[in-house]
């Protein structure tokens, strides 16, 4: 028997994302999955016509959980198009913005955002012999965190009212801080500009003010990381190994640039981005294939796949800046033509997301249907052996002690995350609470090298450039839920076309003109359900907790309007013991 299911929303913040599912009922999996996204935003065109700095700022406003890696990704992009090289000074103030902003996410999409999925009241009502066993079993990291059992853990991500939950909110705080000391305020920056920042009177005040937030998510990522770990571990094994698996086909943008390489030379991102701190590189098959980051940007392509836009545009670049080869598909040529049609039809256009897809162009010579997110970056980066804390299979690292009021433990901590079997729901929660450990140790190098540069006297942060009548550039970075990239045209010293690709644009893309379905489709498609109760009483948990371990990011909402009524799903909140 084949059963039917919607969920829309299913995102808990950033919402307009629903899911089309049939389950199988007899072998308990799903059959087929579509991902729609309900919501159309046009910014790109919106900057037609514009100067492109503005677009530092405008870009920032496609999200406002995560602006600061859209404003990095731009303002690399304006970079090149204007030939602005900035200061390395000014490098380090971006990723300390970008970090600061990592940190605050990380913990967001871990805690307030999946963990209610596996917490108590979530699995009493779902998955009721867990919590039987959680309760009896002891949780091995918990001279670290502090929690006795599993059930503990469970109970302290239950929302609003749980430990964990409520002391992530608090801890939240130090993120956002860190980011205005830099960039101004938060969300939505103020300081990035072509060759460098804005912030005037630069004093050592500002580093110690920043270094003492950051030791807060140092002494909270201790806990963080141990008791995800004992949380999923469980989970684990209690048989969710197959939930979410897809193929390992990964890529990251890498991120927080070395201030001594960066340039505004779209030839030297080769060089440029292998020295970033978090790896750019591409995974085929589990292979990884490339750390180029212009090999990455020629391999881009947008398809209209099952989008309502229209896919007919000239193609006006034949080759990238350095003589490579690139597609019609590719961002440079690609343009935004929306053609709304009608909801639901699912084996037709069905969703406002486009198709992009990775061709092999130096390989199989193959479009490939790729994952982004806190997983594919760690992977990467531990595959890429570019970091002194890669080891080739693991990212392995030291947190200093941080004795500060309020959290559980103080001392010295070597974390290591290690590649898994393959991705699945669980993994990729797991790697954004790493990620939220790597980030804090990045930043703590990365204000070192603040110290450096200012006892140096090289306090600089911005140069002067003259701007060219036409250009071209691209800019990539890690948001908290993957690789995020923007490409620019100027023509006459305006955008002439502009185009960028949120994660959500690759993780919720879907069927392409081939048939293939994009990565959540990919992850939902063949999960096994473990939801108790009768197939008609399904709510779609396991759907839920695969597509929320993306940690979805479309347009903000956690609520459907119909007239003047509201609609709230039963699987949004679990503020509330479920009745």
């Amino acid at each position: 028997m084949m059963k039917e299911i919607t969920i829309e929303p299913v995102t808990r913040i950033e919402g307009h994302l629903g899911i089309h599912a049939t389950i199988d009922t007899e072998s308990r999996r799903v059959k087929n999955a579509h991902a729609a996204g309900a919501m159309f935003r046009g910014l790109e065109i919106i900057l037609r016509g514009r100067e492109p700095s503005e677009a530092v700022l405008i870009t920032q406003r496609a999200c406002g959980v995560c602006p600061v890696p859209h404003a990095v990704a731009s303002v690399i992009a304006v970079d090149q198009t204007y030939q602005a090289s900035p200061p390395p000074m000014a490098v380090v103030i971006r990723n300390l913005v970008h970090g600061a902003e990592q940190l605050y996410d990380a913990e967001v999409g871990v805690i307030n955002l999946e963990g209610p999925d596996y917490s108590e009241h979530a699995v009493k009502s779902f998955n009721p012999d867990w919590w039987d066993e959680a309760a009896r079993t002891r949780a091995e990291r918990s001279d670290i965190h502090g929690f006795r059992t599993i059930a503990d853990i469970m109970r302290a991500l239950n929302p609003m009212e749980g430990e964990l939950y409520l002391r992530s909110l608090l801890v939240q705080k130090a993120g956002h801080n860190m980011a205005a000391i830099f960039g101004a305020k938060h969300p939505h920056v103020h300081s990035f500009v072509p060759g460098g920042v804005a912030k005037a009177n630069l004093s050592p005040s500002d580093i110690e003010s920043y270094l003492t937030l950051l030791m807060h998510h140092v002494a909270f990522t201790k806990e963080l990381v141990t008791a995800t770990d004992d949380l999923l571990d469980f989970v684990l094994a209690q048989g969710y190994d197959e939930v979410g698996k897809r193929p390992v086909n990964l890529a990251s943008g890498g991120a927080f640039d070395d201030p001594d390489a960066y340039s505004a030379v779209y030839g030297e991102m080769t060089e440029w981005g292998r020295r970033r701190m978090v790896s750019p590189g591409m995974i085929l098959n589990g292979e990884l294939v490339t750390t180029d980051l212009l090999e990455i940007n020629v391999g881009v392509r947008e398809y209209t796949g099952s989008g309502w836009y229209s896919d007919d545009w000239e193609e006006e670049f034949k080759t990238d800046p350095a003589g490579k080869r690139i597609s019609r598909e590719h961002p440079w040529n690609k343009r935004t033509e929306p053609m709304p049609a009608e909801y639901g039809r699912w084996d037709d256009a069905y969703t406002w997301v486009t198709s992009p897809r990775w061709w092999n162009w130096k390989g199989d010579g193959r479009d490939h249907v790729i994952e982004v997110g806190p997983l594919a970056r760690m992977w990467v980066t531990a595959k890429a052996g570019l970091v002194p804390a890669s080891t080739g299979n693991s990212i392995r690292f030291e947190l200093p002690e941080a004795l500060v009021p309020g959290f559980k433990y103080s001392e010295a901590m070597e974390v290591e995350w290690k590649i898994p079997e393959w991705p699945n729901a669980v993994e990729r929660v797991r790697a954004r609470a790493y990620y939220h450990a790597y980030t804090a140790h990045c930043m703590l190098e990365m204000a070192t090298r603040m110290l450096e540069l200012m006892k140096a006297g090289k306090t600089g942060v911005w140069n002067e450039y003259k701007k060219p009548d036409e250009g071209i550039g691209y800019g990539v970075t890690e948001a908290m839920r993957g690789m995020v990239s923007h490409w620019c045209v100027m023509k006459h010293g305006v955008i002439h076309n502009y185009q960028y690709q949120a994660p959500t644009t690759w993780n919720a893309s879907g069927r392409d003109a081939d048939g293939r379905p994009g990565p959540y489709e990919e992850a939902i498609i063949d999960t096994p359900i473990t939801e108790v109760g009768a197939p008609d009483g399904w709510k779609g948990i396991d759907i839920v907790r695969v597509v929320r371990s993306f940690d979805p990011c479309l347009g903000c909402a956690v609520h459907v309007y119909v007239g003047d009524k509201k609609k709230e799903h039963e699987l949004l909140p679990f503020a509330l013991p479920i009745k």
